[in-house]
């Protein structure tokens, strides 16, 4: 029978394409086994399941492609027949019929340590083949989620990416064993969104012992998120990149989430998580009380006066450092929240709105 040489940068196409990363023992060596590292790939990333098969793959280049079925005369004579009668029956051991799977949880697990991953998997309800792997966590109160999908054609990689930014509004990492599926409107999305996308068979390689290992550091790998880290002393806080002349009423912010809002001042918008805008506690990583009081001015749609449910008998000396973090945030230096004398009222003089709101 003749047999496949397959080498490790191959080895990740192969697994693409195999539906439902489950094969019977025979073909899983035709594919592999003239590869150094499969023995060891073998031991730690296949597992048996109770399934035989009942075809399997035919090695022969006879151009019809089908499968050859498997037929049992006994424990000890089994072939593999061409329903064509094009080629002769060539004979099956026992154990060639077993059918191995992925053992996903020990491949997904060791991408993660090799890619300096939180390892914190899930499976992604909305997305087929899709799993939340963990986070990568460049600094405290800094979380970008990371998916890895397995898609058998561009229209269903586009569906995953549209869902995952859906699901999630802020930058993410999205891994695919190889790019063969990543179609241009694809791209543009993830481009829109600075997610990175990383393909498996470029970044990761599996040595002779069948244990993984990266091309890149996860400092390169990583890059774009990294400058979304603030810098040392910094109180956590990025600068929004507020174009020449911006006034505050050009400015409008919309809460997506506890955590995030999304903010637009002229050609620029971006979004920014708590921790980004300073406003994170450095005891416990928690949201600061000035970012509750954003969050409360936009549940009131930026007017808080003393009958308000958010006033405290502290909310002079909060406003006054919330207005000092927007400051810094926008490099701006006239006060971005007023008092109004007559109406008795802190009023915010840029445009913010609740996470509800379609606009107003």
């Amino acid at each position: 029978m003749q047999r496949t040489v397959m080498s490790e940068h191959a080895i990740w196409k192969y697994l693409e394409d195999l539906p439902g990363q489950a094969a019977p023992l025979v073909e899983w060596n035709q594919h592999l086994d003239g590869w150094p590292g499969f023995q060891g790939f073998y031991k730690r990333y296949l597992k048996l399941t109770r399934d035989h098969a009942s075809a399997v793959d035919c090695p022969t280049d006879c151009g019809l492609g089908c499968p050859r079925k498997v037929v049992t005369h006994s424990p000890s004579d089994i072939v593999a027949v061409c329903p064509e009668q094009e080629e002769r029956p060539y004979p099956l051991k026992r154990q060639d019929i077993l059918i191995y799977s992925v053992n996903r949880a020990s491949l997904h697990k060791d991408i993660c340590s090799a890619l300096g991953i939180e390892h914190r998997e899930s499976k992604v309800d909305a997305c087929r083949r899709t799993w939340r792997l963990g986070d990568f966590v460049p600094t405290a109160g800094l979380v970008f989620p990371v998916f890895l999908t397995q898609q058998e054609d561009p229209d269903e990689l586009l569906e995953v990416v549209k869902n995952i930014c859906l699901l999630h509004g802020d930058p993410f990492v999205l891994l695919a064993p190889t790019r063969r599926r990543l179609s241009p409107p694809a791209e543009q999305i993830l481009a829109q969104r600075n997610a990175v996308f990383l393909a498996l068979d470029e970044e990761m390689l599996f040595d002779e012992q069948g244990c993984l290992q990266v091309r890149r550091t996860p400092d390169e790998l990583f890059a774009p998120l990294h400058e979304k880290v603030p810098e040392p002393g910094s109180g956590g806080m990025v600068h929004f990149p507020t174009p020449d002349g911006t006034r505050w009423s050009d400015i409008k912010i919309q809460f997506r989430n506890g955590h995030t809002v999304t903010i637009w001042a002229g050609d620029q918008s971006g979004r920014y998580t708590y921790y980004q805008m300073g406003m994170y506690s450095k005891k416990n990583g928690d949201r600061t009380v000035q970012w509750k009081l954003l969050e409360a001015f936009a549940n009131s749609r930026g007017e808080i006066d003393w009958s308000s449910p958010f006033a405290t008998d502290k909310l002079k000396k909060q406003k006054q450092e919330l207005s000092r973090r927007l400051r810094e945030f926008f490099r701006l230096d006239e006060d971005p929240i007023e008092w109004v004398k007559g109406e008795k009222c802190y009023r915010c003089r840029f445009r913010i709105l609740p996470e509800s709101a379609d606009d107003y």
